[in-house]
């Protein structure tokens, strides 16, 4: 068996694709059909994000009128984190490979990393090129 990509959340061999996700998801590469590349854009922050930093304006306001503003003044730092954290994860791009997987539509693998997404479409499109190669051994008359 033949690897032609090796790393740290993906194994590319001439049989199969392994994509090391929270889960693993194993596909084997002969029952992949149209194969293709989609670029995507992270959401905005999560509900629980939101909401936590929803609360902790709540607090830093409640604080700031009981105690005066310098009791607030770490909530505030909280909040002001938990924004920065939120608009950062706002508007990343990242690239998916999508394709028909035994006639049903999946992502195969996900990066928001150009150069290991490139590497690894590199590795499957290798991948995919020697299969068409392969001899076919149907025994039927042309």
């Amino acid at each position: 068996m033949r690897t032609y990509y090796r790393g740290p959340d993906a194994v590319i061999t001439d049989t199969h694709f392994v994509w090391q996700s929270p889960s693993v998801r194993i596909f084997a590469i002969d029952d992949l059909d149209d194969v293709r590349l989609e670029r995507v854009v992270a959401g905005g922050p999560s509900g629980v994000e939101f909401s936590l930093g929803l609360g902790l304006l709540i607090l830093a306001i409640a604080a700031g009128l009981k105690f005066g503003v310098p009791a607030a003044l770490p909530l505030v730092a909280a909040l002001a984190v938990v924004v920065l954290i939120a608009l950062r994860r706002r508007g990343r791009h990242a690239w998916e490979i999508r394709a028909r997987y035994r006639a049903q539509e999946v992502t195969i693998y996900t990066s928001p990393d150009p150069r290991v997404f490139n590497q690894v479409t590199r590795a499957l499109r290798r991948t995919i090129e020697r299969r068409r190669l392969r001899p076919s051994y149907d025994l039927a008359a042309g």
